[in-house]
């Protein structure tokens, strides 16, 4: 049986150990080096960006009137991945016609 060597991604350090497993059953380890900063990392991080593609089927879908949960159903994607997209649209809309953004008003403080 071969072992690999596992280091830290920050310090490079061997003083590393087991340290439990994620939901999707990937092992976690924790560096136990007192000077790093890093306490837990996997040795493959598996999030991988959505295709452009699948960005505008997203789109496509919402324009037509879906809501995150049928994307998510149709497209095989969570539907976290779903909303994490509309919020990124929604960074570049404008606001609707009509509509004032909120001014900073200081808090109510009751009197009592």
């Amino acid at each position: 049986m071969a072992l690999a060597q596992v280091r830290c991604p920050d310090c490079n350090g061997l003083n590393v150990v087991k340290y439990g497993k994620q939901p999707n059953g990937e092992q976690r380890y924790s560096c136990q080096d007192p000077r790093c900063e890093r306490t837990i990392f996997l040795l493959n991080y598996r999030a991988q960006p959505l295709a452009p593609s699948m960005r505008t089927q997203i789109i496509e879908l919402a324009l037509d009137g879906a809501d995150a949960t049928e994307i998510s159903q149709s497209l095989k994607l969570s539907e976290s991945d779903v909303l994490t997209i509309f919020q990124q649209l929604s960074r570049f809309s404008a606001p609707p016609v009509g509509v004032r953004p909120r001014k900073n008003q200081p808090a109510k403080v009751a009197a009592g």
